[in-house]
C-alpha cells in the first residue's frame, strides 16, 4: 500500500458549522480503538487488523511512538453516546513538524463534514501553539481523505 506524504502551511480556518467537540483524553483510549476499528474496517486502509490491533495503535499514539502526542491539538466529536469522529495530532521529530496521526469517522457519520471540522479545529489549535505547518501520510487511493486534505490546501511532498 503506497502512502503519500502531504504538507500544509498553517493558516487560520473558518468553521462553517458547529459540532459538540472536546479535547481527547487518555481515558478515551478504548472508545478511540472502537472508533479506529469501525472507521477503517472495509476501507482501502483495512489490512485485516482486529479491535486489539486498533487498541495497540491508540496506545502507541498516546505513548509517543508516532511522535509526542499533542492532546491540546487533538479533538473528538461525540454523537449518541459514541465517539463519532476524531483527529489525533503528534509532534513528529524527523520532520520537525506536527503530524496527523489519525483522522477517523464512524461509517454512519461519514460525509457529514466531521473530519473536516476536527481537522480545522486542530489546525487552529496548532496555530495558537505557534506551529507553522502540518504534515500527514495518506494512502494512495483513499479518495475521501485525499479530497479532504487537498481541499484544505495540503500539498504532496515530492519523494526524494
Amino acid at each position: 500500500m503506497k502512502r503519500i506524504a502531504m504538507s500544509f502551511k498553517l493558516r487560520p480556518q473558518i468553521q462553517d458549522r458547529q459540532w459538540p467537540y472536546r479535547s481527547i483524553r487518555t481515558a478515551d483510549s478504548e472508545d478511540l480503538a472502537i472508533l479506529l476499528y469501525a472507521s477503517f474496517r472495509g476501507t482501502i486502509d483495512d489490512e485485516g487488523e482486529t479491535h486489539a490491533d486498533a487498541r495497540k495503535e491508540i496506545d502507541k499514539t498516546f505513548k509517543g511512538e508516532y511522535g509526542l502526542w499533542l492532546p491540546e491539538c487533538s479533538f473528538v466529536l461525540e454523537q449518541g453516546g459514541f465517539l463519532a469522529s476524531a483527529c489525533l495530532i503528534s509532534w513528529y521529530e524527523p520532520s520537525a513538524a506536527p503530524f496527523v496521526v489519525f483522522t477517523m469517522t464512524r461509517p454512519e457519520y461519514k460525509g457529514q463534514g466531521m473530519a473536516r471540522y476536527l481537522l480545522k479545529r486542530s489546525i487552529n489549535a496548532l496555530i495558537a501553539q505557534g506551529y507553522s505547518h502540518l504534515e500527514l501520510l495518506v494512502t494512495d487511493g483513499n479518495t475521501p481523505a485525499q479530497t479532504l486534505y487537498a481541499s484544505l490546501g495540503f500539498q504532496e511532498i515530492p519523494a526524494v
